[in-house]
């Protein structure tokens, strides 16, 4: 089969692959090839200063994608579910609906057949539980294990989803928090699981040090795996235990910045970020709202803290993060401690 192609030299090929495949010009519909000194990539278009040739190419199998494999399994049964799923690593997370849990199985072959970098399918059992907050996973397809390698702003973290808990959904928060940390700042993470925040703040800002409290045992011994994985010794520390114990112990008034990503009831631990928050401190409160009530929910809560702890509230600002529930959204809150 006949298709459109430049020519580049073998030592450039692999370069200028992922440059046409990242601005869309790379025809992925068929498979590049090569003698011993071109490797021959088609292409959609032209491409300025490279001649577009006809070469010899072979078509790449057609593979059907989820959602078109999703509506031949369950037909209506389809329209509206999974409007998203998380993908963590190699493993994908399904919230399976009840309507769907019968063919939980074939939908969670699809899903693998569809996107062949995804090994592992789990499905969601319940909400998370207990002092760790850790959920329960069914195994649907693929290996059966929940341990994986996630890479996140350059950072590669090693984790659990059965030991700890972890969001790939505050990917976005990480990367604007971090590109706010600047040189010589102490930064401080309360409830901070395998690491990503403090991991990706130290990514950014090499200038900063970063300690993260966990009380989750199986959390702090990945968190610090991956500040070895990621060369950050010396530069962030995981600390173990209480963060009602350990910021009176260790952080007292210590911290330019704190971060707060509780899932769920990080308002009784406001006490404790303000005790950590130097004069001029900034921390950032995350919590869960109804989402009549807003935004302005969370900063109630922020400036009746501040109140309590005679200090005085400046809030920076304050922003929905991502919905929770038809009726529930989360949202972060940047306030200055003064």
């Amino acid at each position: 089969m006949m298709a459109k192609a430049i020519r580049v030299p073998r030592e450039k090929g692999e370069a200028m692959r992922r440059m046409l495949s990242s601005s869309g010009i790379l025809d992925e519909r068929y498979f590049p090839s090569h003698d011993e000194k071109y490797v021959y990539l088609p292409v959609k278009s032209k491409v300025p200063r490279y001649e577009l040739l006809e070469v010899e190419a072979r078509r790449r199998e057609e593979r059907k994608g989820f959602r078109e494999l999703l509506t031949e399994i369950a037909g209506r049964d389809a329209e509206g579910a999974f409007s998203s799923y998380d993908v963590i690593g190699d493993i994908a997370v399904l919230e399976i609906p009840k309507s769907l849990k019968a063919r939980g199985k074939e939908i969670a072959d699809a899903l693998l057949k569809a996107d062949r970098k995804i090994r592992v399918v789990l499905g969601k059992e319940g909400g998370m539980e207990g002092e760790y907050r850790i959920r329960k996973f069914a195994f649907l397809a693929g290996e059966r294990r929940t341990e994986t390698t996630y890479v996140e702003h350059g950072v590669r973290m090693r984790l659990d989803l059965a030991k700890a808990y972890f969001s790939p959904r505050l990917s976005h928060e990480r990367g604007r928090i971090a590109a706010k940390v600047r040189a010589g700042e102490t930064v401080l993470v309360m409830f901070a699981g395998v690491g990503p925040f403090a991991l990706v703040i130290a990514k950014k800002q090499k200038g900063a040090k970063v300690y993260g409290i966990e009380l989750n045992p199986d959390a702090v011994r990945y968190f610090e795996e991956n500040i070895r994985l990621n060369g950050m010794e010396g530069r962030v520390e995981a600390v173990p235990g209480d963060v009602r114990k350990a910021v009176p112990e260790r952080f007292a008034g210590a911290a330019d910045r704190v971060l707060m990503p509780l899932p769920k009831s990080a308002e009784d631990f406001l006490d404790a970020a303000l005790l950590a928050a130097k004069e001029g401190g900034v921390v950032h409160f995350y919590t869960f709202v109804n989402r009549a009530e807003g935004k302005e929910a969370a900063e109630r809560k922020v400036i009746e803290a501040g109140r309590k702890a005679g200090r005085e509230i400046e809030i920076l600002e304050s922003r929905e993060v991502r919905p929770f529930s038809p009726s529930t959204v989360q949202v972060v809150v940047d306030f200055r401690a003064l």
